[in-house]
């Protein structure tokens, strides 16, 4: 209570950083736009993807140079303590050296994908100023409710708990802060889904497979994401965790969606997963939208605190109204169906698990195709998306037939060339005819998203998209009927860039100036 006191009368928000508006925030999140549960949480997990991470430990530029920006109470330089009723002070100035009695802790502990020193370890959004002794008590246990603790002070308790009817060791948080943790939990299952999770644990000892599943959906495993949305319903983003949100942005260029977005877990893995998301309706965290103050969770099969709450209109809670209105769901990651859905066809190219996108020899090996993309010729795995030809050669995909009526449909896909763009694509739909498409981003850059149009497609129609000379990354290709869903996106070169600054001032031209800015929706960082 000394702690919650302080919070609320005293300083309750870390070192100012430039809050986000809501216009921002939604042209942020936009390609999270029409899609559910693993579509949904795999589009968030290449949105979550630090742009870089501190070094970890003390000094300049690391971990604790950068807690005293993202948890010190700037009132009165006291240390954001989310593990016991101990209080630890910065010195004065920031000198990056770390407080004597408290250690770096991982709430998602390191241990679970088996101690490799890669992005997680460093990652802000999972490490916390704690107190020493409260870290070590909390060990690698699972976060849950513990039943019969051995361990208890007035901000953790750890001891046995039920794990989805297995009794395991667990640490649980004080009531305060639970909804903090989840929603790193979430964060962390997300944008780490690809690591591979280890230790089974016990009873008396804790590992990564007893609150995590290897898979991309739903990587938390049901007792734990169940548990984890109830206390983040019941414990509400507060503006320390905003402000934290915020200020680790500024540091890794990446943010936590599921604090920018409160309810956006119900859509992966709670009460909406048969809703498709919108950002432009969502409740948002952004310091313009007066909607969370009020917000209380009511549950019901919907989002609660939406502007349009469920947007289906059967008893499905599906998108659309009709009987035609699902979005499918195939073990393929396709969301096709029928005319009247949100996507005829996606691919996130989840499947794609090895190489990457970013440098010149990350492209690797050949990548054979899927359910979606059957037939390909020199396509290579890129790390969630695909590079079609090489340096000698073009290379093609060609997709399945799509369920549809045919008639007038839109292909969108994110693209960036190599070192240079060396040509265009070509993408064609069985009747319509092909189109060109013109690109600008190269491959240390973002993916930027080109629409195109096509009229008098046939009927079950077959996507083509090549590259008219030598290489070209790929992803996030989608094809939908515009009159039956009302996406729209706008076409290559049909006006303007829209481009904002990270604190929401829109940028007449593409900027020059060194930072952050959202071009397109697109976070880009402009050195």
């Amino acid at each position: 209570m000394r702690r919650l006191l302080t919070m609320l009368t005293a300083v309750l928000c870390v070192t100012a950083v430039s809050a986000i508006d809501r216009k921002t925030l939604v042209e942020y999140a936009k390609p999270l736009k029409g899609l559910k549960k693993e579509q949904l949480k795999t589009a968030i997990y290449k949105m979550s993807q630090a742009y870089r991470v501190p070094d970890y430990g003390s000094g300049y530029d690391n971990t604790w140079y950068h807690f005293y920006t993202t948890d010190r109470y700037p009132g009165t330089n006291e240390c954001v303590n989310r593990y016991s009723t101990d209080r630890f002070y910065f010195s004065n100035g920031n000198n990056g050296s770390a407080i004597s009695g408290m250690n770096i802790e991982h709430s998602f502990p390191k241990s679970w994908w088996g101690g490799t020193k890669n992005k997680a370890w460093n990652d802000l959004f999972n490490l916390y100023p704690s107190e020493s002794a409260s870290n070590s008590a909390k060990s690698n246990y699972a976060m849950g409710k513990v039943d019969n603790p051995n361990i208890l002070d007035d901000y953790e308790k750890v001891g046995s708990g039920n794990a989805g009817g297995k009794t395991i060791r667990m640490c649980e948080p004080h009531d305060t802060w639970k909804g903090d943790f989840c929603r790193s939990y979430f964060y962390m299952a997300t944008t780490y889904q690809n690591l591979t999770w280890t230790g089974e644990g016990s009873s008396t000892s804790g590992g990564g497979l007893q609150t995590l599943e290897n898979n991309d959906w739903p990587t938390l495993k049901k007792w734990a994401y169940t548990l984890y949305l109830e206390w983040a319903r019941n414990d509400k983003v507060s503006q320390i965790e905003v402000d934290r949100n915020n200020a680790v942005y500024a540091i890794q260029s990446n943010r936590n969606l599921y604090v920018d977005f409160p309810t956006l877990a119900e859509y992966v893995w709670g009460d909406s997963t048969n809703v498709a998301f919108d950002p432009a309706t969502a409740l948002t965290t952004a310091s313009d939208d007066s909607r969370y103050a009020e917000y209380t969770y009511s549950g019901g099969g919907n989002t609660p605190g939406d502007d349009g709450g469920d947007t289906g209109g059967d008893d499905s809670g599906d998108v659309g109204g009709g009987n035609n209105d699902n979005t499918g769901g195939d073990d393929s990651g396709n969301t096709g169906g029928s005319d009247n859905g949100e996507y005829l066809f996606y691919d996130a190219f989840s499947d794609v698990t090895e190489g990457n996108n970013t440098t010149t020899d990350g492209a690797y090996p050949l990548w054979t195709g899927n359910a979606n993309f059957p037939n390909t010729n020199n396509v290579y795995n890129a790390g969630g998306a695909v590079k079609l030809g090489s340096g000698s050669k073009t290379g093609s995909l060609t997709s399945k037939a799509i369920p549809c009526n045919g008639g007038t449909l839109c292909v969108a896909l994110d693209v960036k060339g190599w070192t240079t763009v060396e040509g265009k694509l070509l993408v064609s739909l069985t009747g319509g005819g092909t189109k060109e498409i013109a690109y600008t981003s190269t491959r240390t850059g973002n993916f930027e998203t080109q629409t195109v149009t096509f009229t008098n497609v046939s009927a079950n129609p077959i996507l083509k998209i090549e590259t008219s000379a030598k290489r070209a990354y790929i992803d996030n290709v989608r094809v939908w009927n515009p009159a039956a869903t009302g996406i729209t996106l706008p076409e290559q070169d049909a006006k303007p860039h829209i481009i904002y600054t990270i604190s929401g001032q829109r940028v007449l031209g593409m900027p020059e100036a060194p930072g952050i800015y959202i071009i397109d929706g697109r976070k880009i960082v402009v050195r």
